[in-house]
């Protein structure tokens, strides 16, 4: 069914279905997950396919790694009759977008019909952090709960700038020296930002966030 917002499946958002892929866990799904995206959801969804990226306590390690070439491959050898074709991504976009094309898809012997859909077909979508970083188009910015700025997923607790502290200065001693709360808070978003390092948080790649552990959880950061 169409699971798009607004009258008539226009307008609204779209709906993202993401997995973060493992080996040995659910790499053996992916085709099942491009399935469900094209014929239960008729291409009204976007899948992503995320890496497995290293955060304090949740046991990275390489063995388990799959990286987005390992992703591609595998779903290329589940489907006989299906393929993926290249659509384009936003300037700032963090994700590697495709489109399953073909007449059908084989599982387990099982035919699954993409003209089914009325030609319509889900976007595919490749988070690939680890592998190919996109740090150098990267403009996200996240707010923790606890009212942090951070400028990077993968930066360590101590870059981390409290605007929760601001806004509660603000209440209490109404900004001495006659700064408003949305310069303040502007000019330390700035200089936060000014400090974000290149190359996932400085650390350059995926064995050196989990060997340095000096970053939340991801269940801390939040998404």
């Amino acid at each position: 069914g169409d699971v798009r917002l607004g009258r008539n499946g226009e307008g609204g958002s779209r709906v993202k279905v993401n997995c973060v892929v493992m080996k040995n866990f659910n790499d053996d799904e992916m085709i099942d997950f491009v399935n469900m995206a094209n014929e239960t959801f008729g291409g009204d969804i976007d899948m992503r396919f995320i890496e497995w990226m290293p955060f304090n306590d949740n046991g990275w390690n390489r063995e388990r790694f799959v990286s987005y070439k390992d992703m591609m491959e595998r779903i290329a050898s589940g489907s006989s009759r299906m393929r993926l074709e290249r659509i384009g991504d936003g300037p700032n976009d963090t994700t590697k977008w495709w489109r399953a094309v073909g007449d059908s898809a084989f599982v387990d012997g099982q035919s699954c019909s993409v003209s089914e859909n009325n030609g319509r077909s889900a976007r595919i979508g490749f988070i690939t952090s680890m592998s190919e970083h996109f740090c150098s188009t990267c403009n996200r910015l996240r707010i923790t709960a606890d009212g942090k700025i951070k400028v990077c997923l993968f930066g360590s607790n101590e870059k981390e700038v409290s605007l929760r502290e601001i806004l509660r200065s603000h209440g209490e001693n109404n900004m001495e020296g006659g700064m408003e709360e949305e310069e303040a808070l502007s000019r330390v978003i700035h200089a936060a930002v000014q400090k974000k390092t290149f190359a996932l948080g400085g650390h350059g790649s995926p064995d050196n966030i989990a060997k340095a552990a000096d970053n939340r959880p991801m269940t801390l950061i939040g998404g």
